[in-house]
């Protein structure tokens, strides 16, 4: 009996000894909150320093189908994140007021979309309009184009010019069944930002 207890103790004496040492490891862990503290703080990204990256666009300014536009330097990803939606570049910026600034966006798609966005001078979002309605192109029977300018006076004009006619089993044109379908939008970025159809 002697001898078990023996063994006994010296498993217990072992097993105390095991928890003071990593009681000891655990009090001299750093806490959470000494870990947090020592991370610098990630700089601010600011609505001014993002339109400063961008070139102003120089008005008025044509786009057709075929357009392309010529990006400029690369902006801070960082910086394009805070002010665009996924994928989209950053490609022209237009003063509108003191208190509003319109950046022209491009979405890559099978085309290039342009967006226009106006912001407050503190990076809030006030309006959006895509400048582009429908896929350019050709078909049998069917073509698409389409152009935007904006005027100096910050009033945007989009025309659409569908051309449809007929065809027989060999994709010849029928004679006179052509058709022109040309549309126009207008729209103005007012002084507050708005982007509105005018009539």
């Amino acid at each position: 009996m002697n001898r078990l207890s023996f063994p006994a103790l010296v498993l217990v004496g072992f097993l105390c000894s095991c928890t003071r040492d990593n009681a000891t490891q655990y009090e001299t862990a750093p806490t959470a909150e000494t870990v947090e503290s020592s991370v610098a703080p990630a700089p601010q990204v600011t609505f001014q320093r993002f339109t400063q990256e961008l070139p102003a666009l120089t008005l008025p300014f044509t786009a057709t189908c075929s357009f392309d536009y010529a990006l400029a330097e690369t902006i801070d990803t960082a910086t394009t994140r805070a002010f665009l939606k996924p994928l989209e570049l950053p490609y022209r910026r237009i003063p509108v007021s003191k208190d509003v600034t319109a950046v022209l966006a491009l979405f890559p798609a099978d085309e290039t979309l342009p967006r226009l966005r106006t912001f407050s001078q503190v990076g809030v979002l006030l309006d959006e309009q895509d400048l582009k309605f429908n896929p350019c192109g050709e078909e049998p029977g069917f073509s698409h184009s389409e152009q935007f300018t904006i005027q100096k006076d910050l009033s945007i004009v989009h025309l659409d010019s569908t051309t449809r006619w007929q065809f027989d089993a060999q994709y010849n044109e029928v004679p006179n069944t052509r058709k022109l379908t040309v549309t126009r939008k207008r729209f103005t970025i007012t002084a507050n930002g708005q982007i509105t159809e005018t009539k």
